[in-house]
């Protein structure tokens, strides 16, 4: 690996706020707006940490030019492709901050997101926060929605373990917490690594861990983070070899502290397995197993998961004709962004999804419209640039 020409200083005075790790695999499209969105930061004492996973595209050659204009970047190049969590470790070695700020390389960040979150996390005596996502981008599903829509949150919560293990059982109704991208005090992470046997669920399985460990992971409702969905991004598609490494680390998770976790864990474990048992029906289909397909098929739980897959796919295609976010609430009592740390007038979640599937359209904000908004629907719009 290598990195750029810059020594990073090595005075406690210059140790970083946060450092940001940024992985990326043939991400050149979007990498230099991702990297611009997080040196534009108004937290300024900050590091940003490039890993690319041997990109055969320009990436290292953008994030390289890049950091010649700004010390604060920092560049590895990894000689062989390991995986995202592989690639994350390798930044997470190098990292130096007091906080660490996971952000991906087709995402984009609002400029007070991290000092925001730093300064809600360290009021509440908080060791992990983290924000709602604002999906956008080419893939119509799921446009005109966040992740924590579901929840109506308007003020800031605590997100317990349960939840959090339950979460990642995709039966459960909650939102899949593991997509969150937290900012995490460096002390509570200490040699804590993603698990690099995992393509699928390492940030899951990273949080997940630090939380049994006893962290404490602030969610607020801030809709601050822009998490972009195009065909090249989807790699959250659940395979045989995926979803064995998944339940394989599930089942290495520490001993967890009480009864009720421990049945969570025990419902997750065979929601899991149940998942694994259906890949490999898909497998067999796909391979014109028939023999093998067929004592599947007996699983009334694979009927079920077959047919609920072919009723999502007709309502994919039937959503495609259907504007994002038309149920969504008027835009005229959009609430303003509060201080750091506390609630909303109203929960934000719905007027962000609504400004996300504007935007998509070419829609923007009036001109007196709270500046949030602003930001967002240049983030999720088309071709709009986040300087204009």
């Amino acid at each position: 690996m290598s990195g750029n020409a810059s020594t990073p200083p090595s005075g406690a005075d210059d140790i970083p706020a946060v450092s940001v790790v940024m992985a990326n695999f043939r991400g050149a499209a979007h990498l230099e707006a991702a990297m611009t969105a997080v040196l534009a930061q108004t937290e300024r004492r900050l590091e940003l940490i490039v890993a690319d996973d041997a990109s055969d595209d320009d990436s290292v050659a953008i994030a390289r030019r890049i950091a010649t204009t700004d010390d604060r970047v920092r560049v590895i190049a990894s000689p062989s492709n390991g995986g995202p969590a592989v690639t994350r470790n390798l930044a997470l070695e190098a990292a130096r901050g007091e906080w660490i700020a996971v952000v991906d390389s087709d995402d984009l960040i609002h400029p007070e997101r991290l000092a925001r979150l730093i300064a809600a996390a360290e009021a509440a005596g908080a060791d992990l926060v983290a924000d709602d996502l604002v999906y956008f981008g080419a893939v119509p599903e799921p446009q005109g929605r966040t992740l924590l829509e579901p929840l109506a949150l308007s003020a800031p919560m605590m997100l317990e373990p349960a939840p959090y293990l339950r979460s990642n059982d995709g039966r459960s109704g909650l939102p899949p917490f593991g997509y969150l991208k937290p900012v995490i005090r460096r002390r509570v992470l200490a040699g804590l690594r993603y698990d690099p046997t995992l393509r699928i669920g390492e940030d899951h399985d990273l949080v997940l861990r630090l939380l049994i460990g006893g962290a404490r992971f602030l969610l607020l409702p801030d809709p601050l983070y822009a998490y972009r969905r195009h065909a090249g991004s989807i790699s959250h598609r659940l395979s045989v070899a995926t979803v064995e490494a998944m339940l394989q680390a599930h089942r290495a998770l520490p001993p967890m502290p009480d009864a009720d976790m421990r049945a969570v864990a025990a419902r997750v474990d065979r929601e899991l397995s149940r998942t694994l048992r259906y890949e490999r029906l898909v497998a067999d289909i796909k391979a014109r197993r028939w023999r093998a397909v067929l004592p599947r098929m007996a699983d009334p739980a694979m009927l079920s998961r077959l047919l609920d897959s072919l009723r999502d796919r007709r309502r994919r295609k039937a959503s495609d004709a259907v504007l994002p976010g038309a149920q969504a609430p008027l835009l005229d009592l959009v609430p303003d962004m509060p201080p750091p740390g506390k609630a909303w007038t109203q929960p934000p979640a719905p007027y962000a999804a609504r400004i996300a599937a504007g935007a998509a359209r070419g829609e923007a904000p009036a001109s007196d419209a709270p500046s949030w908004t602003v930001w967002l629907a240049r983030a999720t719009g088309r071709a709009v640039s986040l300087t204009e």
